[in-house]
């Protein structure tokens, strides 16, 4: 009899493998692996030419920056400025936050998004932060605090990043998101080494995904530590503590909106199965309630992850969802022009296999 599961993981397994190929073919197209935005004449002027998706995959390469050393563990930004970036510049900075259930993921995930923000005249960040311990010695409020610290260093050093530092967003994707959310929410949970004068406090967010509340939420086992997060656990593990349940409540945006906080960009596949969409809903609505503004977009027959290349998504959901988010910052004059990003002439992936 067929066994399913080793079935598609097989074929996901040819799926990788054919996406790196693809990748490497695509490298040799690809001169020093730049990535060039041309221009064309259009009656009035010059116009930016489109950006395919698969030219971001593969180059240039990012910058990195070592923000802090904690027990052998390295916090880091990777960034990349435009072309041509002059001196005493003040870019808009559009900051990533991975995902991955805060225990997992990688930084790289949204190096092409970083890209394709450098080249609309942005500098793009993507944050390498701690990742959750089941022995507790890394916990959720320590990833944001490597958030926190990061935002802080781009501020501090806006002058030589090229970067406003009254202009600085944060995107993130799931547990990213929450993270991105957190910044523009939570207090507390700061590196007492920081530049405590400086503002974490990002001007605008874009969260994909994003766990709001972790009271209603599987992932309160991140919060809870210990036996909660071995692999054989228990639903007594599961059950958190009073202090637990507290702490769960501090690291929940849900739980500490309130007026002034930034403008906000939230997007919710309608069949995410991971993070329930109504997260998403009780969030936006408790924040335009208060008076702040946050603009709530829920797209059918989309599950978790949509804006990740190379995972479970198609290459024409990903570059949707960042083009909503670019169209977002135009609007909130954080960018100029017209987003000028393409599907690539063929798929640059193919989507993995989702049981």
């Amino acid at each position: 009899m067929l066994n399913l599961s080793f079935s598609t993981e097989m074929k996901n397994l040819r799926i990788i493998v054919s996406n790196l190929l693809l990748g490497f073919v695509l490298q040799l197209f690809v001169i020093g692996g730049d990535i060039k935005a041309e221009t064309i004449s259009d009656k009035g002027g010059i116009v930016p030419k489109s950006i395919s998706f698969d030219s971001l995959l593969i180059g240039p390469e990012m910058k990195s920056a070592i923000i802090k050393r904690i027990n052998n563990e390295e916090v880091k930004l990777y960034y990349i400025q435009p072309k041509k970036l002059k001196a005493k510049a003040k870019r808009t900075a559009i900051v990533w936050i991975h995902g991955g259930g805060w225990t997992g993921g990688i930084t790289e995930t949204f190096f092409p998004h970083a890209r394709y923000f450098a080249s609309r005249g942005a500098v793009g960040f993507c944050i390498h932060y701690r990742l959750v311990k089941a022995d507790g010695s890394v916990t959720v409020g320590d990833c944001l605090t490597d958030c926190k610290s990061a935002i802080r260093y781009i501020r501090e050093h806006a002058e030589e990043l090229g970067i406003d530092p009254d202009k600085v967003i944060v995107m993130g994707d799931s547990a990213g998101g929450h993270l991105a959310s957190c910044l523009g929410t939570v207090e507390g949970f700061d590196n007492s080494t920081d530049n405590l004068s400086i503002s974490a406090v990002p001007n605008a967010m874009v969260l994909y995904n994003p766990l709001s509340d972790f009271t209603t939420s599987i992932f309160i086992n991140r919060i809870i530590g210990g036996t909660a997060l071995d692999k054989k656990r228990t639903p007594e593990s599961q059950i958190p503590n009073d202090a637990q349940l507290e702490l769960a409540r501090k690291l929940s945006p849900l739980y500490n909106v309130r007026k002034n906080q930034p403008v906000t960009l939230v997007l919710h596949g309608l069949d995410d199965t991971v993070i329930s969409p109504s997260q998403s809903i009780t969030f936006a609505d408790a924040m335009n309630k208060v008076g702040n503004r946050c603009d709530l977009i829920l797209l059918p027959q989309t599950k978790h992850a949509f804006v990740c290349a190379n995972y479970k998504a198609p290459e024409k959901m990903v570059v949707d969802a960042i083009l909503k988010a670019d169209s977002f910052l135009v609007k909130n004059k954080f960018l100029t022009g017209k987003p000028t990003l393409a599907l690539s002439p063929k798929p640059a992936w193919m989507p993995l296999i989702q049981k």
